[in-house]
Order: structure tokens, then sequence, then C-alpha cells
């Protein structure tokens, strides 16, 4: 499962929202997915869901309010022996199951990625590209994409930059979904008959715990396939 191939996070940064994680998911228009909703597996898991693998790219444990984001970094040839990176996504939001709380030495053992995890008291990066690497993030706005993250990257600079005048601004976050669509160069959205944009996902928590998700889904060559929008309370 490839993941989500540009996002960013505000962390305890907007005045209304102390958690915004914003991105695009790319990802062959041919891979089976379920749209966001609520799994129904007792897990308290809200996130879409790759049918081919079972774990998610993007997700909100809906009791604790922990939230995780995965993307593949690029370059890396996938090891299918290696363990799913959906599932390590899953087993964070669930905090059980062999990967609920991962260390640095337990990374090799997926395929190359970089990850946002975000709870109630702290937020962190994890990736395994150059290095295995688990490292706090301070409140602020951070962004991830397809590159190592020593590498330059413009897709992920540019996402940063949007939401950081949002967070400037303390504006409405609803305005970078409409941002996702960019496909001027450094593009954020991708159209493509084969592979492309598949969903952008817009989560907002505030401070006193309600959720919002958003999610748009596209089809072969950007089709629009159908918004869902999610309101539920953390606890």
């Amino acid at each position: 499962m490839r993941g989500m191939c540009v996002v960013a996070l505000a962390h305890k940064a907007h005045p209304d929202w102390p958690l915004i994680l914003i991105g695009n998911r790319d990802e062959f228009h041919a891979r089976p997915a379920a749209a966001l909703g609520a799994w129904d597996d007792g897990s308290g898991i809200v996130a879409g869901r790759d049918l081919q693998a079972g774990g998610t790219w993007l997700g909100v444990h809906a009791p604790s309010g922990r939230a995780v984001v995965v993307t593949n970094v690029r370059g890396a040839m996938p090891d299918p022996a290696k363990e799913s990176r959906g599932r390590l996504v899953a087993d964070m939001l669930r905090s059980e199951g062999r990967f609920a709380d991962p260390a640095a030495a337990d990374l090799p053992r997926f395929n190359a990625f970089n990850l946002f995890a975000v709870d109630s008291t702290r937020a962190r990066l994890l990736t395994n590209r150059p290095v295995p690497l688990v490292m706090p993030l301070e409140p602020g706005v951070h962004a991830l994409a397809n590159e190592p993250v020593d590498a330059p990257c413009p897709r992920a600079e540019r996402l940063r930059l949007a939401l950081e005048a949002v967070v400037a601004a303390g504006s409405d976050p609803a305005s970078l979904l409409d941002t996702l669509m960019a496909e001027d160069d450094p593009a954020l959205f991708l159209r493509g008959d084969a592979y492309g944009t598949r969903a952008s996902t817009l989560v907002l928590v505030s401070a006193d715990g309600a959720v919002r998700m958003t999610e748009r889904r596209y089809e072969a060559g950007g089709r629009p396939a159908g918004t869902t929008v999610l309101d539920f309370a953390i606890g």
C-alpha cells in the first residue's frame, strides 16, 4: 500500500484546531479501497481502508483521538516479504498489536515510509529513510511526502506553506481541500488513468475533542467519485 503522497500537520498551532491533518493519497486506481468510515471490527478506527492488504493510510482512533498517516518513500524497491505499512498505522491507532508503539529498531521491518503520529500528549515523526528514526515534533506546522526526510521536497513544502498561512491567519482550514487540487508545478493533485490522486483528506480536531473528517475521492482521470464528511467526539 503506497499511502498518502503529500501530507501536512499543524500540531498545537491553530487557535481553534490544535490538530489539523491534510493530505492527498496517490495510488493505482485499480487497487481496491473502502471509503472513509468507522471500521466494523470494534477497533474504534475511523479511516478509509485498503482492501488489498487490510490496513489504512490515514485514520483517527475515535475513543482516544490518536491520528496517524503514512507515506511511502520514492526510489526504494518494495519487498513483498516485509510487514504492511497499513498494519503499522492500524496498530498505532489502536495502541494494540505488535507495532502499537514501535521503536526505531522495528522500522526496518517495513518497506520505505514516512509517518506522522499524534495523540493527546505528543506528536512524532517516524521514518526508515535514510535511517530508522523516531523523533518528537515540536508544536508547529510540518509536512511529508515521498522523499527521505533529509531531502528537499517541493510538494511537501508547498502544502506546508499553505497550511502555515491558514494557521497564521486563524482561518477556516476547509479551504485546504481546494488547495490539494493544485496541478501546477509542484503539483499536489496527480491526474492519471492508471495512477493518481485517489483521495484528499482533511482531519480537524478542536480543543474540546470534536472531530471532523472530510474525504474527497477520485476515479481514474481525476474524476470526482464522492465525498464523505464525518463528525464525532473523542471518547
